[in-house]
């Protein structure tokens, strides 16, 4: 019992200090855009047209009505924010037990599959940045989806419209459904139907109306040489990989000498227990691949089809796309871990709890997150303090007073990415028009208003 309770727990207290964390960069901007005055705009969330409610994303339900909902409730004060997606976090931890009991009928199996997707490090970003909880509405919406299709077909309709609004990978929950229900596909296939035509109703209204995101890291590239080491990366990271390696890796998969001196004292940590970690996986896929049935691939499916709609986006990966592909992931390991307890396997789960419990307190000591989230607390403080209320016929301009960081990222540029440039300021005056200024911004200043002058390293040092 108490081997059970640490399994169940030991996530949540993994990632508590996430209440000490606060809003930065998307999430000032979703702060902006959701305070709203009428019920007209709150419909606009859900529009399919693009409206000043609008986000880049149309994930209406774990985006716009989440900072909606607790802005009204606790307006800047972020931690009851951070304890309800923390919550959340645990729910789905709940149901992805229940999802890994459905298939193994094995309640220490199960266990096991939680545990590992809950100390996994790729979760860190799905609980220290708020604008990146629809991963874990998306999780739990879809594990709900796949355990209601069963008993009720009704339910788990209504969960896969709620993972559609939440998240729009969600698309692949219909082929999941099939999948998971393969040896009765016969009979399972007409219950599938609704969720076929909400999917294609879906598609066109996504597509032909509400559209794609549009940006430099939004350029799809359908080269297989590139998708594949997309994918090598999502793999990576669900074994535990930090998610900034990928900016220390050259061609080759070969770590640039800058890893070297930036992780002096962490490089050997990280590539030894990356490298032991990998290789006992493999080991033990490699000593059971004769014996593998028909779960390891759907389990396997289950792992690739969530990646589909971002594996041909080369510039857009990021560890927090693992929400439900590491539900696979997880019964992947389990399915090949305890085949029999041997020795190998022990092994294994060593390294991955080491690497991981480790690369989450690296992590949280370089996390964009973390560091963006204290520069926007640092702000907040400021301005409450000293400018309560909007300055007439004056600007804020930040400068970069000390060093010189470069042109490409300088110190006032590193506080308007974690204010998302204007943004704070909007959301904190509850006025839209405010304009604030950066040094490392090239825009022409108004004229006839005097510049508040803001230092930069003030911030940036706390």
């Amino acid at each position: 019992m108490k081997l059970k309770i640490l399994l169940i727990f030991t996530p949540i207290l993994l990632f508590l200090p996430s209440l000490w964390n606060f809003f930065s960069g998307d999430d000032w901007f979703h702060l902006r855009i959701t305070q709203i005055s009428s019920l007209g705009e709150f419909l606009n969330f859900f529009s399919f047209f693009h409206t000043t409610q609008s986000a880049t994303f149309y994930r209406p339900l774990s985006t716009q009505t989440f900072f909606f909902v607790f802005q009204k409730l606790f307006s800047l004060t972020a931690w009851p924010y951070y304890l309800f997606v923390l919550i959340c976090f645990g729910y789905s931890l709940y149901l992805v037990y229940c999802f890994a009991l459905s298939r193994f009928k094995d309640k220490d199996k199960s266990l096991l599959t939680a545990f590992i997707y809950g100390i996994s490090v790729s979760n860190f970003t799905r609980l220290y940045f708020l604008s990146a909880f629809q991963e874990i509405v998306l999780v739990i919406f879809s594990l709900l989806c796949l355990l209601s299709f069963e008993k009720s077909k009704l339910k788990s309709l209504i969960f896969f419209v709620l993972a559609l609004l939440s998240k729009e990978t969600a698309i692949v929950l219909p082929i999941l459904l099939l999948i998971f229900n393969f040896k009765d596909i016969g009979k399972r296939i007409t219950g599938c139907i609704p969720f076929i035509v909400l999917s294609l109703i879906y598609l066109l209204l996504r597509f032909n109306l509400f559209g794609i995101a549009q940006g430099d890291s939004y350029v799809w590239n359908f080269s297989l040489v590139k998708a594949g080491n997309t994918l090598i990366w999502y793999m990576l990271w669900s074994i535990g990989s930090p998610e900034f390696l990928v900016d220390y890796i050259g061609s080759g998969f070969r770590p640039i000498s800058r890893f070297f001196t930036d992780f002096s004292l962490w490089w050997p940590a990280i590539l030894g227990l990356l490298l032991g970690t990998s290789t006992t996986l493999a080991v033990l896929f490699i000593g059971k691949r004769k014996k593998l049935d028909f779960n390891f691939f759907k389990y396997l499916l289950l792992f690739l089809l969530p990646l589909a709609p971002v594996i041909f986006l080369p510039q857009h990966k990021f560890s927090l796309e693992l929400g439900l592909p590491l539900v696979g992931f997880s019964l992947l390991v389990v399915n090949l871990l305890l085949e029999r307890k041997t020795v190998l396997s022990i092994i294994f789960f060593s390294f991955y709890i080491a690497l991981n419990l480790s690369m989450n307190y690296l992590t949280y000591s370089r996390h964009y997150a973390v560091s963006r989230g204290n520069i926007s607390r640092s702000v907040y403080k400021y301005i409450s303090k000293n400018y309560p209320i909007l300055p007439q016929k004056q600007y804020f301009e930040f400068i970069n007073d000390v060093g010189d960081y470069g042109k490409e990222w300088g110190q006032s540029k590193q506080i308007s990415q974690a204010l998302s440039s204007s943004d704070f300021f909007k959301v904190y005056y509850k006025n839209k028009d405010v304009k604030v200024y950066y040094q490392d911004m090239v825009e022409g200043r108004p004229i006839n208003r005097e510049p508040i002058i803001l230092s930069s390293k003030q911030f940036l040092s706390q």
